[in-house]
């Protein structure tokens, strides 16, 4: 039997447009550590996850947490930079 189209949308739900990555961050958004040691890890761990460069909103998708975690974000990713642990890629960062 074949049907017509009805010329309704489908009914799955599509992910809301975003930075590349931030999908992908978001599904799996673990806690944001309480100690500095551990905040550069989970960070550089994430960027060596991901294919591709994230973005910083991408980033912090990543982690779900309490406070103003995010504004010590820049000042990891930085660091891991000097460290060799990340770099920029365009608007991006990778691991």
């Amino acid at each position: 039997m074949i049907t017509a189209p009805t010329g309704r949308r489908s009914s799955t739900k599509r992910l809301a447009s975003g930075p590349p990555g931030a999908a992908a961050a978001a599904a799996s958004a673990q806690p944001w550590p309480s100690t500095l040691p551990e905040q550069v890890r989970a960070v550089a761990q994430l960027l060596a996850a991901s294919p591709t460069p994230l973005p910083l909103p991408a980033i912090e998708a990543g982690f779900k947490g309490k406070g103003p975690w995010k504004k010590g974000l820049p000042r990891i990713l930085d660091t891991l930079e000097a460290l060799g642990r990340a770099r920029r890629e365009g608007a991006g960062w990778r691991g």
